[in-house]
């Protein structure tokens, strides 16, 4: 509470909630709507705008931008779970969960294999794998926690998952009318492959309401993955056993979409109440986007190798390809 009270802090908030509202106002004009420019994939737009323009006001503002991109934006997603019903999570089902499994282990083992190939060292190669294959930046710092990286290796690896979630969440929407698949089946498609959750809510709401929901699902399944994921990590970078149990959690925000969802499935929930909380949800969500997109700097994607790219291109391709294959075997 102290941290949001400093004028550091205020600025990176109220900056942020300025973005998003201006975000929502742009998203009711005609012209953008008809291009499927939401109130989310906008905020990303106006804040990596704003923070490459005004640098100083992302230095001056730092703080509250982390709390707009962390704590607020996952509080979004937990309140997203007000949107979901039954219809919803049986549209995914079993089979999700064994999608998930199969994505998250098979980008994390081919980010060791390219890494060494491509003469990185193990532990940013695993950073950029556990961003691809789980949750963007949140696993990078997840992975961090037990591999101890340098710091220039873990702003690569996060450069890398945001700028191609980014191109992901403009780039799906725009590939969904020639691949065929359901408004479920794009959603599916879209949890299995696009890197940060804030991306992937973004990304399916360009595509429709039955891939939003379906696409929220399958992404906290491979969310779910963290811990496992994160546990395999530990031991590809031969740290000692008791190191490991006190750093690798499942983030608080899952626990809490899982009781809001199981809340709002009990039907004890009133309509207008559902209907303010996915409001405020999508606040939440387009200040953090819009947050995210401010920290999001040109100079930073500059200053990053060309072997570092090269992985990160090559495992979001990878992405597309085997969660679009896998998509449509299953609705096969």
């Amino acid at each position: 509470m102290t941290a949001i009270l400093r004028p550091e802090a205020r600025t990176g908030l109220l900056t942020s909630f300025a973005l998003a509202a201006a975000a929502a106002g742009l998203a009711t004009l005609p012209t953008l709507a008809s291009h499927g420019l939401g109130w989310l994939p906008l905020a990303i737009v106006l804040g990596m705008a704003v923070g490459n323009l005004w640098p100083g006001l992302v230095q001056s503002g730092g703080s509250g931008l982390g709390l707009a991109r962390g704590v607020i934006m996952r509080a979004g997603i937990v309140l997203y779970g007000l949107k979901l019903s039954f219809a919803d999570l049986s549209s995914v089902g079993w089979q999700g969960l064994a999608l998930a499994c199969v994505i998250v282990a098979s980008t994390l083992l081919l980010a060791r294999l390219l890494g060494r190939r491509l003469g990185l060292e193990p532990g940013l190669a695993l950073l950029i794998g556990a961003g691809s294959a789980i949750c963007g930046a949140a696993a990078v710092a997840a992975a961090d926690g037990v591999l101890g990286a340098r710091a220039r290796q873990v702003a690569s690896a996060v450069a890398t998952v945001v700028i191609c979630g980014t191109l992901a969440m403009y780039l799906m929407p725009l590939l969904m009318p020639l691949t065929g698949l359901s408004g479920a089946d794009s959603g599916l498609w879209i949890g299995l492959t696009v890197h940060e959750l804030g991306h992937v809510v973004a990304a399916a709401a360009m595509v429709g309401p039955d891939a939003a929901s379906t696409a929220l699902v399958e992404k906290m399944l491979r969310v779910m993955l963290l811990a496992p994921a994160v546990l395999w990590i530990a031991l590809q970078g031969n740290q000692r056993q008791e190191g490991i149990g006190a750093r690798v959690e499942v983030p608080v925000f899952l626990w809490l979409f899982l009781a809001v969802l199981l809340l709002n499935l009990s039907g004890v929930v009133p309509e207008s109440l559902r209907e303010l909380g996915a409001l405020v949800a999508d606040m939440l969500l387009a200040t953090g986007l819009a947050a995210l997109g401010m920290l999001t700097r040109i100079a930073d994607i500059r200053a990053t190798g060309a072997r570092v790219w090269v992985l990160a291109l090559l495992l979001w391709s990878y992405l597309l390809v085997a969660g679009f294959g896998l998509v449509k075997w299953l609705s096969h």
